[in-house]
């Protein structure tokens, strides 16, 4: 759905970022992303805004699905699904909390 005062959807931002870069950006079977990515967007794309970004990446990193991904030492990856560092343990309990958070208002 798209709105006059907010542009593209979520979700159609994420079909941005899904098409250019498959391995990185993939909803059904998502992987940890690198620190800092939002950087190296711009640089490679430039047919985003900032918050054309931040809400694509915000809308994907906080899908169930990825959330459940961010174990302590998984690798993340950077947009050529490089590997890009590891989830930290901090990482790893601010995702559970959050998927149990989004777990229990789904029940709601």
């Amino acid at each position: 759905m798209t709105t006059p005062s907010r542009g593209k959807s979520p979700a159609q931002l994420f079909r941005h970022l899904s098409a250019k870069w498959p391995v990185a950006f993939n909803a059904k079977a998502p992987r940890p992303l690198k620190i800092g990515i939002h950087h190296d967007i711009p640089v490679l794309d430039g047919r985003l805004s900032e918050d054309e970004l931040r809400r694509a990446l915000r809308a994907y990193a906080t899908m169930p699905r990825y959330l459940a991904r961010l174990d302590a030492g998984a690798v993340r990856v950077d947009v050529d699904g490089e590997p890009a560092g590891v989830v930290a343990d901090a990482d790893a309990a601010t995702a559970k909390v959050s998927l149990q958070q989004a777990r229990f208002q789904e029940n709601a």
